[in-house]
């Protein structure tokens, strides 16, 4: 009997000892998660007959956890609005600032009602020029996390809404708004229209109170305020300057000056080369009568923008004073659109100071005889705009009679020469590319498609082990990617000046890769290094005949040759300007 007595004891004993362990390991826990302590309380309401004379230790430690975790607690929401507190009586808040914050909301809301308010500008806190250079402030933080979400910059201007249908019925008065483009450091930019009754509540929120100075909550509220305003109107500008000096400015305007009338458009103009009312683009289809584009052409209108805004800036580089002439041919020019944009263009903007004759070229006489009308109809500057039936092909044949640029070009040294081709199929680009180079062009623009050349060959090189060349889809890619290549660095062999970028959207057009070339006199690599890189990059890739690399006179061949011998063989000469005798397709 004291035996069994014994042994029940010693199993009392091992079930308090595993009970007190087991509480242990939860009081430990936390100290690490305080979401633990109802596990705890709920452990020790169950065994706290077991536990006995460890129930007063177990129950210490309990308390003692939830009051650190209690303290932790506040400690971290004396921290969270720490900022808040310290926002509510900054430097920006004192008397004198809130005085002049009001004067200046006054003259604003005063200028809206006068009609004379044209513009309102808020400043936020600038990066300096060493932070955005290495990223850092001087302070040694990351700008990205000092100054993000931040506002750096707040535009503000009158917009009037379109008219709202209530009900069926259109309102007859027009919705008048202050529209605020916030812009804040490494963040989206957000835009509201603000009712005019709600004008000096929001701007003086956003002048007095950090909090309201951007969306990205406690992290805005530690960054830094607004450091001062800019409101100009027809009779004056004020400037308010909130720094370390709170004042305000007034600036008279020079009444010499005619008045300035803002837009009350809530679209913004943008400013495009091309006027959408242009007579050329209403004949071509694309907009309507009021220059609206036309169903399924706004995309068209906006590829013909983009190309005269690339085009412009080249040809800029290009004119000098004494140019006389600016010539532009347009191989494969389709129905004309970009042809006559560009040609439009230079003629209103060079016009006065030299003659702009654009030429195109198509294949097909029915479109070249319909575009001609319309250029003979257009009349005006659009006389100098002609347009031949004929192919790519043939330009080069035709150029093939000369050793280099005509005469007429080397005559005439005061001419600008620019080659369009856009959309030239496979190695029709290779042949205007050459063109261009054998006529001494100033710029050479191309817009590449059908990459028909190099895909065998790239078939032929591909291998089983080569992750890249291995799959179908990538040797096409591959074989776009390789061409291109070839083709800028055999420009810049013939003394250009290469750039290579999307020309347009995706989603316009798949082939939207451009090729852009301008003439210039300085080459930063040598002759040798340039001929290197075009053979080592045919031999990576197991090209042996490129069409531009014939008419230039390259064989890529050597480019394995080179690699075998280490490097020893002498690459042949490339001939930039010698068109060879017979055109061979």
């Amino acid at each position: 009997m004291r035996g069994k007595r014994k042994l029940i004891s010693v199993r009392r004993c091992k079930t308090s000892s595993i009970s007190a362990l087991v509480s242990v390991m939860l009081l430990s826990l936390t100290t690490l998660n305080p979401s633990f302590l109802f596990v705890a309380d709920a452990f020790a309401s169950v065994h706290t007959s077991s536990l006995r004379g460890m129930g007063s230790f177990h129950f210490s430690r309990l308390n003692h956890s939830r009051k650190a975790y209690d303290q932790q607690q506040q400690q971290q929401q004396q921290h969270v609005f720490e900022p808040i507190r310290q926002h509510q009586n900054p430097r920006s808040l004192t008397g004198q600032s809130q005085e002049l914050v009001k004067l200046f909301v006054d003259k604003v809301n005063t200028s809206i009602c006068t009609n004379s308010f044209v513009s309102l500008s808020l400043r936020g806190v600038k990066t300096r020029k060493s932070s955005r250079k290495k990223g850092r402030n001087d302070s040694g933080d990351e700008t990205s996390e000092t100054l993000r979400g931040s506002i750096r910059q707040v535009h503000g201007r009158l917009v009037r809404l379109g008219n709202e249908k209530k009900g069926g019925q259109q309102n007859i008065e027009d919705s008048l708004r202050l529209q605020l483009t916030l812009k804040y450091h490494l963040a989206t930019d957000i835009v509201k229209n603000i009712d005019l009754a709600d004008v000096p509540e929001t701007l003086t929120s956003l002048l007095l109170d950090a909090a309201e100075a951007s969306e990205w909550g406690v992290q805005a509220i530690r960054s830094n305020p607004l450091q001062g305003a800019l409101l100009e109107t027809t009779e004056a500008v004020w400037d308010l300057n909130l720094g370390s000096k709170p004042s305000i400015k007034r600036q008279q305007v020079k009444t010499g000056n005619d008045p300035i009338s803002p837009t009350m458009s809530h679209d913004r103009e943008k400013n495009v080369p091309l006027s959408k009312g242009a007579e050329f683009l209403r004949m071509l289809g694309v907009t309507t009568t009021d220059g609206k584009p036309r169903p399924g052409m706004a995309s068209k209108l906006r590829q013909c923008q983009r190309f005269v805004e690339i085009v412009a800036s080249l040809v800029e580089k290009t004119v000098r004073d004494e140019t006389s002439t600016i010539s532009v041919l347009d191989m494969g020019c389709g129905r004309g659109y970009l042809t006559f944009s560009l040609h439009s263009y230079l003629s209103e903007k060079y016009g006065g100071a030299a003659l702009v004759e654009t030429t195109g070229v198509d294949v097909r006489p029915k479109l070249i005889a319909e575009m001609s009308a319309i250029s003979e109809g257009l009349g005006g500057f659009f006389q100098s705009l002609e347009f031949e039936t004929g192919t790519i092909h043939q330009l080069v044949e035709k150029a093939s009679v000369l050793d280099g640029p005509s005469e007429d070009m080397a005559e005439n040294s005061s001419s600008v020469d620019i080659l369009v081709a856009l959309h030239a199929c496979d190695t029709a680009t290779d042949d205007a590319i050459y063109s261009g180079i054998a006529r001494d062009a100033d710029v050479i623009v191309v817009a590449p498609c059908c990459h028909k050349e190099l895909r065998p060959q790239l078939d032929l090189h591909a291998s089983s082990k080569d992750p890249i060349l291995k799959h179908a889809i990538y040797r096409e890619r591959m074989a776009e990617t390789v061409t291109d290549s070839l083709r800028a660095l055999l420009l810049e062999r013939a003394g250009y000046k290469v750039q290579v970028f999307e020309f347009i959207g995706g989603e316009h057009t798949a082939k939207n890769v451009m090729i852009t070339a301008v003439k210039s006199t300085r080459q930063k690599d040598s002759s040798d290094d340039i001929e290197e890189r075009i053979l080592s990059l045919a031999s990576d890739y197991g090209i042996g005949s490129q069409k531009l690399a014939q008419w230039m006179e390259i064989g890529l061949t050597l480019g394995s040759e080179l690699k075998k011998k280490g490097r020893q063989a002498k690459p042949k000469k490339i001939l930039v300007n010698r068109m060879p005798r017979s055109a061979e397709k």
